[in-house]
């Protein structure tokens, strides 16, 4: 079976980090409607992504009442910086990549890191002596 249905955010191949499809730093050039004149865009840079929010994922023993749990690696929102006033505004990560589809963002996939380095690695090389 495909899986067509919730599709992982993350890049494929080697990539246990789950480094996304998103790199912070990348520049948009977002659309900023005027009234009254014409089609202008403004640059955008992604400052930071938010944690994902995960509804009524616990019960509270104490209250009986189901509550909230906040998981990282599962954003699906960003932080955006105008670069022209400084101004924040967090918006969708689905919007950002149809964004990058239709050109106006820099359009490649963040490099992965090197896991080796990351993850000990380079530590468990045995000693020549």
């Amino acid at each position: 079976m495909i899986r067509q249905y919730y599709t992982s955010p993350f890049q494929g191949g080697n990539n246990p980090l789950r480094v996304g499809t998103i790199a912070s730093g990348t520049i948009f050039r977002l659309p900023a409607p005027v009234s009254g004149r014409p089609y202008r865009t403004r640059p955008w840079i992604v400052e930071c992504f938010l944690n994902g929010t995960m509804g009524a994922a616990a019960l509270n023993p104490v209250t009986g009442l189901w509550e909230d749990r906040y998981m990282r690696g599962r954003s699906d929102l960003v932080v955006l910086r105008s670069l022209a006033d400084a101004r924040r505004v967090t918006v969708a990560v689905r919007y950002l990549e149809r964004m990058n589809e239709e050109g106006l963002g820099e359009g490649h996939y963040p490099d992965l890191p090197d896991v080796n380095r990351f993850h000990n690695g380079y530590r468990c090389r045995s000693q020549v002596s």
